[in-house]
């Protein structure tokens, strides 16, 4: 247990406001829970999730001065959705990428003219066009980052082939064992960028995974 007269030393220790890798946050005390407004002056990329398990680490380095905590959340009984959702949750949520990132990333993904994948026997070669980028949260500990891209002038084994064997194709990779590490080499250049953003992404305990979107030349969905 943590008990009340422990926050509220945490509390006034808290740097007023505190600075989250250029992002702005005040904490108020509130019915004996922290809550945190937030402000961002320095246009920076954030994911509120992912300043909130920043705010968590400062709470753990604190708790485990006190004796409290150890390197795992799991041990001395503590209950961590619970602290976490006391004092470590900002007032609303949300998912800023900066006009820095964002350029970044359409700068990265500048150069995706072609793409090749293989499945089991058979490689496609393609051109392609970015259609569109985006940021997804599902859960704490993960990044989706879809991608939707255009294929055109496509081959199989070095054979033009339709759309309908284009589809196939795509319908079969999607569910090769091996499409996931292919996909994750087409935004290995995007990934770099995120890295480099700690409040969009935690090294500690996320990852990113690709979700890319597949569409023939007349805007057709092939997944």
């Amino acid at each position: 247990m943590v008990s009340e007269k422990l926050i509220k030393l945490y509390y006034n220790k808290l740097k007023k406001p505190t600075i989250i890798y250029g992002l702005v946050l005040h904490p108020f005390m509130i019915d004996d829970k922290i809550r945190w407004e937030y402000e961002n002056p320095n246009d920076v990329s954030f994911a509120t999730n992912v300043v909130e398990g920043h705010l968590e680490e400062m709470l753990h380095e604190f708790l485990s001065l006190a004796g409290l905590a150890t390197i795992t959340h799991a041990n001395n009984g503590l209950d961590w959705s619970q602290l976490s959702k006391d004092y470590c949750r900002l007032s609303k949520e949300d998912v800023y990428v900066s006009k820095n990132t964002r350029n970044k990333i359409n700068n990265a993904l500048e150069n995706l003219d072609k793409i090749k994948l293989a499945d089991s026997s058979v490689i496609l070669d393609s051109e392609c066009v970015v259609k569109n980028w985006s940021l997804e949260y599902p859960d704490t500990e993960a990044l989706y980052f879809h991608l939707d891209l255009e294929l055109f002038n496509p081959k199989i084994d070095g054979v033009d082939v339709d759309d309908d064997e284009l589809q196939d194709f795509i319908q079969s990779f999607i569910y090769d064992d091996d499409s996931n590490e292919q996909e994750q080499d087409i935004i290995s250049d995007v990934m770099r960028v995120i890295y480099d953003e700690p409040n969009l992404l935690d090294h500690d305990y996320m990852f990113i995974s690709p979700i890319i979107g597949y569409f023939d030349t007349f805007g057709n969905g092939l997944t």
